[in-house]
This record gives C-alpha cells, structure tokens and sequence, in this order.
C-alpha cells in the first residue's frame, strides 16, 4: 500500500509540472492588459515630448529671424518687406542663407507682418491656422 501513496504522489506532481508549464488564459490577458497600459502612458509621453521640441525648434527659429532682421535695419537703414530679404540683401550679403528660411517644424510657411516700424514674425503653429493659441510669434 506504502508503494501505491509513492507512485501516486508522484504521478501527481509529475502532473502539476506538466499543468504549470504555460500560462493560463487569464494570465496572459493580464500580461497583454499591463503591456497596453504601459505603452499607452509610454506613447503619450514621447509624443508629448516630440511636440513640446517642434515648439522649441520653432521658437528658435524666430529668435534668428529677430537677430536677422535687427541686422538689416542697421546695415540698410531700413526694415525688410519679406524674410527672402535677409536672403537677398542690397549687397548681395546674406544674412540668413536659404535653408533657415524654410518652413517651420510642422511644414507651414513662417509669416512676416509690418505694421509701420513693428514686424511680427509668425508661425501658425501645428494646425497651421492663423491666429489661433497655438500660434507662435516674436515681435520687433
């Protein structure tokens, strides 16, 4: 009797190592859950990041337009009626070469605006849309 509770007990744990080799259904629904919610907080944080660095890159991109502009008052005497202005100076001295007047970080045109002596340089933002909040600008 001694030998049929050994052979038993030993079919059974051989049976329970057999039984917990995979993972239940449960178990990987579980697994499955966790991974989407950590991709989810994952994905929200680079495409954050990736936006809040096109704003950066924008900003920039302004700040050099204003350090351009101040430029071509001084040497010119005068302020320029577009941004192809600092490219194609009087004396054929550019200020800005062709590349850094490209487009902004979302593919929009950059804006220059004159208003007697004020200049406000624009760039609509990533809706592409003037005048709304996500417009970014530097005025001179």
């Amino acid at each position: 009797m001694n030998t049929f509770i050994q052979a038993w007990r030993e079919q059974a744990s051989k049976n329970k190592k057999f039984q917990r080799a995979g993972m239940t259904l449960i178990e990987i629904m579980i697994v499955i859950t966790l991974m989407a919610a950590l991709m989810a907080v994952i994905g929200s944080n680079v495409l954050g990041s990736s936006e809040r660095a096109n704003v950066k890159m924008a900003e920039m991109d302004l700040q050099n337009f204003k350090s351009a502009i101040t430029q071509y008052k001084v040497f010119f005497k005068k302020s320029p009626s577009s941004l192809n202005d600092l490219i194609h100076t009087p004396d054929n001295n550019p200020l800005l070469d062709a590349e850094e007047i490209q487009k902004d970080p979302w593919g929009n045109d950059y804006a220059l605006e004159k208003n007697g002596n004020k200049i406000k340089i624009s760039s609509f933002g990533p809706d592409g849309i003037e005048n709304t909040e996500d417009d970014i600008s530097i005025s001179i």
